[in-house]
């Protein structure tokens, strides 16, 4: 008269990354959970749930033993019809009479289940059962709101009994919803559920190592290198992505430029200014993002007004020049990037015959041997040259 139950378990796909452990119970602290609550109809032999080690709990894997110290929860039977013990249960007389073993039980944990900050959540643990498909049979559930209410997470079919007819230990991984994530009042129970046909294999249903866990999600790092920070008007810089752990990744270079390319193509600024390069690289779980801001340096232009009594050397070429005009030349700055200088040159011929200071207008009337007046202002220069050879070069402050 024995019985079934036994798990069919679908197996959600284990992950293949490591697990951090949310919560576990091997059922050695038997207060830790509440036993027998009907849900259902239960006659007067019906069968019960138990926590001991009369179906002691082994690797999966392995038969099922008795008395080895090793606590399990199990549905066993009660009364004077019940024969056996451990995962061993009353199947009933078949509507004779005699015997009503009609059983709809739950057990539960005690307590809430914290499972705040986390994400993707499984329920494992070892079973052995057989019962009666679709009579005699188990289901794991889970309620979201602290044991008011209850949901079916997975029928527990028909396992495998070894030669000696003892169960044999098996491993179930289940996906746990997302609504069991982030909450603090999740709890885990099984159900044991049989009629009265009389029909039914042992073992009934013993569970052992029950977990949750969540994926350990493998960590991201977003970062990459630029050929330049301080890129000039123009210039395009070429990124390298150094990212680890990421296998998409999304650009913005500040510029109106996009790219999704790991190794994007180079990123061209034609305004001064400055520039926030992003990348965020993502892995399917988590992302990362980095930030860097580069400075497109302006093109420097710049004047230089000189007035000079014989030929002028400019400092920036090392060019001498001995008649007047405008001159430009192009050099690097301290960024390496074009500078355009101008210089107006006033070459005097002949010597200076008036040259008469306007201190209260800080200008200089320079009068040279053919009549010319030339007005030198502030920012500028103005080089004499003495018939003693020496030079004198003077800056008309503003």
């Amino acid at each position: 008269m024995k019985n079934y139950l036994l798990l069919i378990f679908f197996i959600q796909q284990l992950s293949f990354f490591a697990q951090n452990i949310i919560w576990q119970d091997d059922f050695e602290n038997p207060g830790s959970w509440t036993l027998n609550t009907a849900i259902g109809a239960n006659g007067i032999d019906a069968n019960i749930w138990v926590i001991s080690d009369a179906e002691g709990g082994v690797a999966a894997g392995n038969c099922g033993v008795a008395g080895n110290g090793n606590k399990t929860l199990h549905v066993g039977c009660q009364g004077a019809w019940c024969v056996g013990t451990g995962a061993t249960y009353n199947a009933g007389d078949g509507g004779l009479g005699f015997i009503d073993a009609t059983t709809n039980k739950r057990a539960f944990t005690s307590a809430n289940i914290n499972t705040m900050n986390t994400g993707v959540l499984n329920l494992s643990f070892d079973y052995i059962g057989v019962g009666q498909p679709g009579a005699d049979f188990g289901n794991v559930v889970y309620s979201l709101d602290g044991g008011s209410n209850w949901s079916v997470l997975q029928l527990i079919n028909s396992g495998t009994t070894c030669a000696s007819g003892q169960g044999l230990w098996s491993s179930v991984v289940a996906l746990l919803p997302a609504s069991c994530s982030n909450i603090s009042t999740l709890r885990i129970g099984f159900e044991w559920h049989n009629d009265n046909d009389g029909t039914g294999s042992d073992p009934s249903l013993a569970i052992n190592n029950v977990k949750i866990t969540s994926p350990v999600q493998p960590s991201v790092t977003a970062s990459y290198m630029l050929s330049s920070n301080a890129p000039c008007i123009g210039d395009c810089i070429s990124i390298t992505n150094t990212s680890n752990g990421g296998n998409t990744f999304d650009w913005d270079f500040g510029n109106g430029q996009t790219s999704t390319l790991q190794n994007p193509n180079p990123a061209c600024y034609y305004f001064p200014g400055t520039y926030n390069v992003q990348l965020i690289a993502c892995n399917g779980i988590t992302c990362d993002t980095s930030l860097m801001a580069i400075t497109v340096q302006p093109l420097l232009t710049g004047t230089l007004n000189v007035t000079s009594t014989g030929p002028y050397t400019w400092p920036f070429n090392g060019m001498v020049y001995t008649t007047s005009g405008t001159y430009v030349d192009t050099m690097a700055n301290i960024n390496a990037c074009d500078s355009l200088v101008t210089l107006t040159l006033t070459i005097l011929t002949g010597g200076i015959t008036d040259l008469n200071v306007l201190s209260s207008k800080k200008i200089v009337r320079i009068t040279d041997s053919s009549g010319r007046v030339t007005v030198k202002r502030p920012g500028q220069i103005l080089i004499l040259y003495f018939e003693d050879g020496t030079i004198e070069r003077v800056w008309i402050e503003e």
